[in-house]
């Protein structure tokens, strides 16, 4: 062999497998130089025998080798290319050369004279020169390959599709008897090679062995785009006459690349990439990017990709990075794994080291300092300097199970060394942070409540976490978390001051002192901090009248970081989250009639129901029960049910619990009274006219709440509440007596309210006040106002719709002046109605001060419109300001 036919097989080695020294071909090389073909055509070939798809291939390669058979006139290219639609394969163009061959076959098989064959071949423009020349080439290399002994003769036999040994004999039907008989011997002839064959090659059979020769001229679709990227940067279009023009797949073969105008792709075939690498594993380049330990595979891995000369084949996937970079592998998994903790490991010397981490984190936690723990370098070279650089049986370190073997069989002094000490993780010994300062409960009457501290600004649980289990959260003193834990109040304490004014500021340098000063003072921790924080600072300074500077709502109103604020998480019965945040009253609005309900589960054998008399003994305040592990505490009260009835109700509070027990009581008590009840209903008087003057109250309604009004202060008033059956008796004496005169009283009062009403009513018409002096009556007249409005402020109420009117008679001398005042009612009035809705949305009762506060409005409205009533105490904006700062804190 000279080096003129080595040369074309020595250009194409690239394709080969590892080429050997110059001018000597492979027994690979050597095997296509005998094949009368092309050298990338003869590798395609030898390829089949690996990919069982011989008889395919022959045919294939044999049409590759020749000019094309399907012949394309100009004036009739639309018919040719119609006819050639016959054959045309979607997916593959090679694909459609068998579908050629095979349709030639079948019209040989039928007996046809040439004459016949020949129109056949015009009729679907095929040239029939170029099929005999397909044959010929075709039969030459079936001969080749069987001496070759790359197949057998039956391997190199192809069935054509769709053309069975029924179809064969049914053609046969119209022959002579002899000529049947021919086509008989045939039939069975057929039908052993057939048997003998393999069933035809599948799709990616064929093209993996295209790809051994061709893949030179593999390409990807560029996105938004008709053209291809090839190997070494090219550029190719498919060309216009191929099947799969119009469909352009992602990844394409082609048998070759021709320039004309453009570079262009001919006969072309749909394949997948990773085909590319799976049949020239030789030829790819293998890229690897972002190493890093992976935890769910335990394992250092890295981002692969895969390329041919450039054309990037896989774009990435993850592969164990252990066998490619041994040594960094380690150090990731070093890294990952065990500095960073980052595995299910459950070896003895990382469950102890993991334990004492975190013991030193918690006390950065609690510390609010990154200055304890080591830096995870020195970890790092603690781990680097005891463990092996490469392992016994060659396995790279970088991953668990490996890891876990090498523990099983290595020495116990080598596995002691990876112990740590806790005084080898801190770099000081943090004496700063004790049991006192952080603690890991929270202690309230109902038990404690675990605590769990975090360092990680801007994070939700950054701070200090309180677990609050849902059957205690209306039971929460919100005061008393504003005084955090003591490790940590100091910090809140600095802030608080840092907020204030400089010239009050000033009072407390130096600060720390002054902080340490007021804790020592034992400052109450159930109570607010602002006011005993502002009371220290005067006292500090010497002048209480400094106290008058201080500003406690618009100094409760600066926000602190969230940290100097306790994180609330409610959790159920079985510990799972319900809310989680740093706003107390939003979450007891959320939750809090949960809480109630929750919290009564299980706790029938404390209440009964239907009580129609005093035979529960004695109620005590409050009784002690455990809920799980978890000593609660309740309190019990009577309650009249939404049906009338009365039953024995346990409470989460014990506010919640009296206002229901006044109730359930008053109910009791009328069961008892009876006839007495009945006569307050008959014996009222003026009370047709009453109704009259408040006719927007329906007569039956206004005689309900009148009758409840008369009980509540005949049945109780100020007395205590009775919790025993002696005192129950001896309270439905007292009411006995008691009716007939506040029945009077009542009368009395009611009478010149609607009175006054009638009169201002008949006033407002379309006065500019209207609409704000309806506002204002409807939160004074209202259906049930006779049962609500507390007795004292009887006398009152017809004073302060006297003042209405006179508000009207002055308005148009100084509307202007009226509008300021009202600006400033209408603020602290909004404050107060948000404070009571925030309390019944938290399923709490309205403390004392907070309703009486609304009274105070009113006295306001009557000191700043109309004078001359008087008020019985001075009152004013200030005045008002200073009380309700009083209820807030």
């Amino acid at each position: 062999m000279n080096n003129q036919q080595i040369s074309p097989i020595r250009t194409f080695s690239g394709s080969l497998k590892t080429p050997t020294p110059k001018y000597q071909l492979t027994p690979l090389g050597k095997k296509m130089a005998r094949l009368p073909l092309d050298p990338k055509i003869s590798r395609i070939l030898l390829a089949a025998q690996k990919h069982d798809c011989m008889a395919e291939m022959l045919i294939i390669v044999s049409a590759l080798s020749i000019q094309d058979p399907r012949e394309r006139p100009l004036e009739v290219r639309d018919l040719a290319n119609k006819a050639h639609e016959r054959f045309a394969d979607k997916q593959s163009d090679f694909l459609t050369y068998l579908n050629i061959w095979d349709s030639f076959q079948r019209e040989r098989d039928k007996k046809l004279s040439n004459k016949q064959l020949i129109q056949w071949c015009h009729q679907y423009f095929l040239s029939h020169l170029r099929m005999r020349e397909w044959r010929e080439l075709y039969t030459q290399l079936v001969e080749t390959v069987v001496e070759m002994g790359l197949a057998s003769k039956e391997q190199t036999f192809r069935q054509p599709e769709n053309l069975s040994l029924f179809e064969q004999s049914e053609l046969s039907d119209n022959l002579d008897l002899s000529a049947k008989l021919k086509q008989k011997q045939l039939d069975k002839k057929n039908h052993r090679a057939n048997v003998q064959a393999k069933k035809q090659a599948s799709y990616e059979q064929i093209h993996r062995a295209l790809l051994t020769g061709l893949v030179a001229n593999v390409g990807q679709k560029l996105p938004d785009a008709n053209d291809y990227i090839g190997v070494r940067g090219s550029h190719f279009h498919l060309f216009p006459a191929s099947n799969l023009f119009k469909s352009k797949p992602k990844w394409v073969l082609a048998a070759e690349l021709t320039e004309t105008s453009k570079l262009y792709a001919r006969d072309v075939a749909s394949i997948q990439p990773e085909w590319i690498e799976q049949e020239t594993p030789h030829l790819v380049r293998y890229h690897y990017f972002e190493p890093h330990w992976e935890r769910k595979r335990g394992e250092v891995v890295a981002s692969e990709r895969v390329t041919l000369y450039g054309l990037t084949v896989l774009p990435r996937r993850a592969v164990a990075y252990g066998r490619v970079a041994p040594d960094e592998a380690r150090e990731l998994f070093i890294r990952g794994a065990l500095v960073a903790q980052e595995c299910d490991l459950q070896a003895a010397f990382f469950v102890h080291n993991k334990k004492l981490i975190k013991e030193v984190i918690d006390l950065e936690n609690k510390s609010r300092k990154q200055d304890i723990l080591i830096d995870d370098e020195i970890l790092f070279d603690f781990y680097h300097r005891r463990l092996p650089e490469k392992l016994p049986n060659g396995k790279p370190l970088a991953d668990i199970r490996t890891f876990e073997t090498w523990l099983k069989h290595t020495d116990t002094e080598t596995i002691n060394s990876l112990f740590l000490n806790k005084e080898d993780l801190m770099q000081h010994a943090a004496a700063h942070v004790t049991e006192e300062q952080f603690p890991k409960f929270w202690k309230t009457a109902d038990g404690k409540f675990k605590l769990l501290y975090r360092f990680e600004p801007h994070h939700p649980m950054d701070g200090v976490t309180l677990i609050v289990p849902l059957t205690v959260l209306n039971r929460i003193n919100p005061h008393q978390l504003e005084w955090l834990v003591q490790g940590m109040i100091r910090e809140k304490l600095q802030l608080l001051i840092k907020a204030l004014p400089k010239q009050i500021r000033r009072v407390c340098v130096p600060v720390p002192e002054f902080i340490t000063q007021f804790l020592l003072s034992e400052p109450d921790t159930s109570a607010p901090i602002l006011p005993q924080l502002a009371h220290a600072i005067a006292k500090h300074a010497g002048d209480m009248r400094l106290l008058e500077q201080i500003d406690l709502n618009e100094w409760a109103a600066f926000r602190l970081p969230e940290h100097c604020y306790f994180n609330l998480k409610i959790v159920d019965d079985g510990g799972q989250e319900l809310a989680m945040g740093r706003d107390l009253i939003q979450i007891q609005q959320q939750l809090g009639k949960s809480a109630s309900l929750t919290f009564r589960d299980n706790t029938q054998e404390f209440e009964r129901e239907n009580i129609t008399v005093w035979d529960i003994g004695t109620l005590p305040e409050s009784i002690k029960f455990a809920r799980g592990k978890q000593q609660l505490v309740g309190y019990l009260g009577l309650q009249k049910e939404k049906d009338g009835k009365i039953a024995l109700r346990l409470f989460d509070t014990n506010d919640m619990a009296q206002a229901a027990h006044r109730q359930g009581v008053i109910e009791l008590m009328k069961l008892q009274l009876k006839e007495q009840v009945k006569d307050l209903n008959k014996g009222l008087l003026n009370f047709t006219q009453i109704a009259m003057q408040l006719k927007q109250i329906g007569v039956d309604t206004l005689r309900e709440d009148i009758t409840q009004a008369v009980c509540d202060r005949a049945f109780i008033g100020e007395d205590e509440l009775p919790r025993n059956e002696k005192d129950f008796k001896e309270q439905v004496k007292r009411a006995r007596s008691r009716l007939p005169a506040v029945k009077e009283a009542l009368n009395k009062h009611l009478l010149e309210v609607a009175n006054q009403y009638a009169v201002l009513v008949n006033m407002m018409g379309k006065h500019p006040l209207n609409y704000t002096l309806k506002q204002q009556l409807e939160k004074l007249i209202y259906p049930q106002f006779v049962s609500q409005t507390p007795w004292q402020q009887w006398q009152r109420l017809p004073i302060y719709l006297q003042a209405m009117q006179k508000r009207m008679e002055k308005y148009s001398a100084n509307s202007t002046r009226d509008k300021m005042r009202e600006d400033d009612i209408q603020e602290l009035e909004m404050a107060w109605t948000e404070r009571v809705q925030a309390a019944k949305m938290q399923n709490q009762a309205v403390s004392d001060k907070l309703a009486g506060f609304f009274w105070s409005i009113q006295e306001l409205r009557v000191s700043l419109f109309a004078q001359e009533l008087r008020t019985p105490s001075p009152v004013s904006v200030k005045r008002l300001l200073k009380e309700w700062e009083g209820i807030i804190n």
